[in-house]
């Protein structure tokens, strides 16, 4: 009982100043040297709401410190409209990243105000929270879908 009690109270300290996890990304990639599936979680960056203009949603992934050239570790979204999202829109910027962020091993995008490529994302905005779903095409035909999870949402106070 009192190892217990001591390992409980080594590690309750730890748990309590953990960083608050801002969101989860689930990535399918296919077609492309990247071909997978990826998970990340990060505690900074998440999802906003206005930031890049009225009525914008937006979104910033991104683990800087990885520097393997294979792991996926950017993410970031923009979406002029988020009413237009709520039902799946077709107007947005979408860049994913592998490698170091100032030498990218790989980087696919996905632009449809420059006709880089096409595709839906939805955002479904519960207030506190929301699920952003994604499902592109690079101009290059590669296949990127998956969810981001948005544990917070960063709003603009304009």
């Amino acid at each position: 009982m009192k190892k217990v009690f001591a390992i409980f109270l080594v590690l309750v300290p730890f748990s309590l100043f953990a960083a608050e996890v801002k969101e989860t990304v689930h990535l399918v990639i296919t077609g492309g040297p990247n071909a997978g599936a990826y998970d990340g979680t990060t505690d900074r960056g998440g999802c906003s709401a206005g930031l890049t203009g009225p009525g914008s949603w937006g979104n910033q992934f991104s683990l800087p410190k990885e520097k393997d050239p294979r792991k996926f570790n950017s993410l970031q979204l923009s979406v002029p409209s988020a009413r237009a999202a709520a039902v799946g829109t077709h107007d947005f910027y979408l860049s994913v990243g592998f490698g170091p962020l100032l030498r990218r091993s790989a980087e696919y995008v996905v632009d449809t105000k420059s006709n880089k490529g096409s595709g839906t994302v939805t955002v479904a905005d519960h207030g506190s929270t929301a699920t952003v779903k994604f499902d592109v095409k690079t101009a290059g035909g590669v296949k990127l879908a998956g969810t981001i999870d948005c544990h917070s949402v960063t709003r603009s106070r304009k």
